[in-house]
Order: structure tokens, then C-alpha cells, then sequence
């Protein structure tokens, strides 16, 4: 298979929610604890206070992926299990209020605050980013320019924030909504060259709207420092085997782009604004909606082009050894996504949010062993 080794890398952002479910300024202590742990290099802050990020080494396959995300999620169980605290993966908090959570005092984070002001600090909503390693640049970019068609069905698939504010917001993925608000998010643009995209960041730099490709947010870039690209459409998952499915999908969908350009053939590409009615869609109403097929330029339900989709890839899944992971698809499509999941807690609870929590959180650690 050409481009090989097609890495797998894994960023999750959690939320740290106390014994009530409220979400929880414990960074600090927490990246205390972690500098006598085994996951001292792993662990980072965000934005605010009461979230952490922890990301995988580099995984050659789906198994090592499928190995750190256990690792460093049992990790941080065994340092906040003590402290009456626990780790939830979706992509927003049912009932937390922005306002209440306090910025993370790094200098990176307050000029961004200064900055951006209240489009910072609202930013209470958590992702899951994977890496996938394409060593040559120009095929990083040609890759980026046709995967973009898929950004909308890799959402529908990982939807898990219906939730804002106390409110069911008759969206999937609210998360998507707020992300929406800052610059340089979205769909990507198309670039016709490696050259092309690093002319455009160092024209950013230059006029100082930006300090680093770092701050190019959208749903899927060429990664500012290392040889990957790197997905960023996805909600945070909830359980261990959506995480792990999402990463190998994404792995064989850039596995497949690469053989068919291989054998000269290319996936057709589509601009960003008829992708994006798609994005919307796909936040709007997850797995239940009907996405555009713009090829046949009709509306087909998602749950079909989520099989298709597995059928696209079922000639390299093999090779990557990943079938049973991507072939998870239809266990998703069978249970829900985690936003479907909260939403009948939801309903069977009478409205209970901190039921919705303790639901998360469980689903979180579900298999997930604690250090010792």
C-alpha cells in the first residue's frame, strides 16, 4: 500500500466533572499528580480549567491505538477516583454554565482571551482529534482536499453534545455550533499545492492574524508541526469502541483516497459551502438525517452512507488490519450514537441532567482498567 506507515494518533479532551456531575477547575492539581504517574508526558491543559487532553503516542495500528486510549483514560481515572472526581467524554456538559468556568492561567490562553473575549471563554466543548502519518507533503494536501468529503459522515457517526446550557438543543452536535463561531474553522478551503497551503499560513503570520499554523482550526489540516493530517470534526466519543472505530475509519478512508491516486484515480472533490450543508445535516440530526449524495445529486439517508462508507474502505481494511474496529460502524448504527444514548437518559429519567452524566461517565470507563 503506497504512503505507508499511515500512523494512527489520538486526542481526546474530557471533561472533569465532581461526584454531582458539575464540571470541576482541577487542572492544576491534576497536572501536579501526573508528574509521578505513568502518564506525565501525556497530559495537558486546554482552554479552561475543568478539562484535560491527553494524547496517544504514535500507533502504528488500530490495536496500539485501541491499547493507549485504555491507558491513558484508566490513568486518569486512578488520579481523580481519589479526589471524588471523573472524566466524561462528550462533546458538551449537560448543565454547566460557561460563565463559571475560569480560563487556565497560560500566557498562550489569555492572549487568546484578549483576543477573541467571550468566543474563548464559551468555548466549553470537547473533541476528539486523530492523526493519520502521510510522510509526503503534497500527498498530505491531495488527501486533506478529497477526505473533506467525508468530514460530514465521520460527525453523524460521533455525535455526542445534544445538550447546552440545560437545554435540549434539538441538535446532535451543539458542539459543532459553537466551534462554528471562530475564525479560520469549517471545512477546509482546497489547496492545489503543499506550496499553496504554506504561502496562505505564512501570509497569516506575516499580517500577525496568526502566530503559528497552530491556530488554523478548521476540520481537517495538514498538522503545523508533524507529517499528518489531522481530523478535527469529530465530538469527543464516549465509549472505547466508538473511539477506536472513528480512528480506523479515518485511517482506511486515507488509506483508500492514497490507493485510488495510486492507480490514478482520484475522489471527486467538492467545494467547501456544498460540504458543509452536509456538516450541518450531519450536526443537526446525526445517524436520522439524510445527507446529499452529490454525485447523484439526491438526499439519501445517513445510515446507508454509513455503509457505503464501510464498503468504500473494505479493501484496505484488511491490510491495516482494522475490520472488526471499522466494521464497528454498524454496531453504532445499531445502538445510537452517544448523543442518542444521552437523549433516551434523558427521556427516561423525566429530564434528569446529572443522570445524563452519571451515564457518561460510566460509558467513559466502561472496560477501561485503573492503574494497580
Amino acid at each position: 500500500m503506497a504512503e505507508q506507515p499511515l500512523t494512527i494518533g489520538i486526542e481526546e479532551e474530557f471533561q472533569i466533572v465532581d461526584a454531582d456531575g458539575q464540571l470541576t477547575a482541577h487542572i492544576d492539581t491534576l497536572l501536579a499528580a501526573a508528574q509521578s504517574s505513568s502518564i506525565v508526558d501525556d497530559v495537558r491543559a486546554e482552554m479552561l480549567q475543568s478539562v484535560v487532553e491527553v494524547g496517544t503516542r504514535i500507533c502504528a495500528d488500530v490495536g496500539e491505538a485501541r491499547a493507549e486510549v485504555l491507558r491513558l483514560r484508566g490513568g486518569l481515572g486512578g488520579l481523580l477516583n481519589p479526589e471524588g472526581l471523573r472524566i466524561a467524554s462528550a462533546g458538551t456538559h449537560p448543565f454547566s454554565h460557561w460563565q463559571d468556568q475560569r480560563v487556565t492561567e497560560m500566557e498562550r490562553y489569555k492572549l487568546f482571551e484578549d483576543q477573541m473575549q467571550d468566543l474563548v471563554r464559551e468555548l466549553l466543548i470537547f473533541g476528539m482529534h486523530v492523526h493519520v502519518g502521510i510522510p509526503d507533503p503534497e500527498s498530505r494536501i491531495e488527501v486533506m482536499n478529497e477526505a473533506r468529503y467525508f468530514l460530514p459522515h465521520l460527525l453523524a457517526l460521533s455525535t455526542s453534545s445534544p445538550f447546552w446550557l440545560n437545554r435540549r438543543t434539538g441538535l446532535k452536535s451543539y458542539r459543532s455550533v459553537i466551534w462554528s463561531r471562530f475564525p479560520r474553522s469549517g471545512i477546509p478551503p482546497e489547496f492545489g499545492s503543499h506550496a499553496d497551503f504554506d504561502n496562505y499560513v505564512a501570509l497569516l503570520v506575516k499580517t500577525n492574524t496568526i502566530d503559528t499554523g497552530k491556530s488554523i482550526w478548521w476540520d481537517l489540516r495538514p498538522h503545523w508541526q508533524y507529517p499528518t493530517i489531522e481530523f478535527r470534526i469529530c465530538d469527543a466519543v464516549t465509549r472505547v469502541d466508538e473511539v477506536v472505530c472513528l480512528a480506523a475509519l479515518i485511517q482506511a478512508i486515507c488509506a483508500k483516497l492514497l490507493k485510488l491516486r495510486a492507480q490514478n484515480l482520484g475522489f471527486r472533490k467538492y467545494p467547501p459551502q456544498l460540504i458543509h450543508e452536509n456538516k450541518f445535516r450531519a450536526f443537526r440530526h446525526g445517524l436520522d438525517g439524510n445527507l446529499i449524495d452529490f454525485g447523484k445529486q439526491r438526499e439519501v439517508p445517513m445510515r446507508e452512507l454509513a455503509v457505503e462508507l464501510v464498503e468504500f474502505v473494505d479493501d484496505v481494511v484488511d491490510e491495516l488490519g482494522s475490520r472488526k474496529e471499522v466494521e464497528y460502524v454498524h454496531t453504532i448504527l445499531r445502538e445510537g450514537t452517544s448523543a442518542d444514548r444521552q437523549l433516551a437518559v434523558h427521556q427516561a429519567t423525566g429530564g434528569d441532567m446529572r443522570a445524563v452524566v452519571d451515564h457518561v461517565t460510566d460509558e467513559t470507563m466502561t472496560g477501561v482498567p485503573l492503574p494497580g
